[in-house]
């Protein structure tokens, strides 16, 4: 925006609480960004950390950021359910909504978003919504998304100002809940490229794993059902004995499948699960694997082909959405279809095979994050949006 705004962020998980995955990553760069910006930046959000633990329902200032953080009723259903329940938003939100001059809530079906988006519709903020990849009822807890679907959520969707899709896939996601094309604008996620600028020395990850100078493949995410690492497994099986599969993440499914699986395809010393990797150890790890697989669907983004990439790492993804595109737009790698071990372990086996197709593929696509996705970049864009928001919400009342 021109000028300096007071928005409020509305997210159900914020830093530091990395073991939900990308949205509380994201909303916490770009409201970094957006600070500097010069804009006055609130984030409301729950206490959650992990599946154990807390961070406690008080206010804090991070790097600038107004932090307002409310107790859930109960952390394991916010963890294993994503059933958030924050204690006092719906009164607050009714109180202190006019505080601010534009709502951006991250994620879609949290009561959080329903105390705030409602307060303020009532109060005439406007408000806008990333919904990083759940508007659709898919995957988990589709039956309490449908429910909350029913008891209204579905309408704050329509209500909003603008909508952020972080990929051209997204834009579906809107449309088929009935927001207008013309109200969605495309805005990816970024990568803080300063954190790229000094990696960690190549060997690092390996030797603390005790893993040897053979092939590797690294997968980095939340392990749940739609990111494929069960199809990344049977690819593994397909692959030579020498290469071996790093699958980095906190599980958000149950264990017990995935490495029965292993078991059964006799990988059981090809296959290590060494849990959530953050910062420099999570870096050391793309340095040091061959190729990154992340055989993800419905990926709206993929902020690990972003990450990857800028580790010098080249990638094999699924092509069915946002992160796909990212990979073919960045030349970063190759893109299979999703579902298939065969043509995974295919389109991995060819990279790992060629060491300088993967230096020309990580050459051009780090030349594409650099120039397109850095989060200074995408916040400009995100104040643009807010100033078009804020600057249509008060045009009637100049006029009347």
């Amino acid at each position: 925006m021109t000028e300096p705004a007071r928005i409020l962020h509305v997210s159900p998980s914020f830093y530091p609480a990395w073991a939900y995955g990308g949205v509380p990553r994201c909303a916490y760069e770009l409201c970094r960004e957006l600070v500097a910006l010069g804009h006055e930046v609130t984030v409301w959000t729950t206490d959650v950390f992990d599946r154990d633990s807390r961070l406690g329902s008080t206010g804090s200032v991070v790097d600038g950021i107004r932090v307002r953080r409310f107790r859930n009723l109960s952390n394991r259903f916010a963890h294993d359910f994503q059933l958030y329940l924050p204690v006092g938003a719906f009164s607050e939100a009714r109180e202190r909504i006019r505080d601010f001059d534009l709502v951006h809530v991250h994620s879609h079906r949290h009561l959080l978003q329903v105390a705030v988006c409602n307060a303020a519709r009532d109060a005439g903020v406007p408000y806008v919504l990333t919904g990083n990849g759940t508007v659709p009822a898919i995957e988990r807890y589709v039956g309490i998304k449908n429910v909350l679907d029913a008891v209204g959520v579905a309408g704050i969707v329509r209500g909003t100002s603008a909508c952020i899709a972080v990929s051209e896939a997204e834009i579906s996601h809107y449309t088929s809940v009935g927001v207008p094309e013309d109200r969605v604008r495309v805005i990816p996620n970024g990568v803080r490229l300063a954190e790229f600028d000094s990696l960690p020395e190549p060997g690092v990850f390996r030797r603390t794993h005790g893993i040897g100078d053979g092939p590797l493949v690294v997968f980095v995410g939340k392990i749940t059902p739609r990111k494929g690492v069960d199809v990344l497994i049977r690819a593994m099986a397909h692959l030579p004995d020498a290469v071996q599969l790093v699958v980095a993440g906190n599980f958000m499914m149950p264990e017990k499948p995935l490495r029965a699986l292993v078991s059964d395809l006799g990988l059981g010393d090809r296959v290590r699960f060494p849990g959530l990797l953050l910062g420099e150890e999570r870096n050391a790890a793309y340095v040091d694997a061959d190729v990154v697989a992340y055989p993800s669907i419905d990926e709206i983004f993929g902020l690990v082909a972003a990450e990857a990439i800028m580790c010098r790492t080249p990638l094999v993804v699924c092509g069915d959405s946002g992160c796909g595109e990212l990979v073919r737009a960045s030349d970063g790698g190759e893109v299979v279809p999703y579902g298939d071990p065969r043509a995974l372990a295919a389109a991995l086996g060819r990279l790992l095979d060629d060491p300088e197709k993967r230096k020309l593929h990580v050459e051009h696509a780090e030349a594409y994050v650099r120039q397109h996705l850095g989060w200074g970049t995408i916040a400009a864009k995100t104040s643009e949006l807010y100033s078009e928001v804020v600057g249509a919400s008060e045009g009637p009342k100049r006029s009347s």
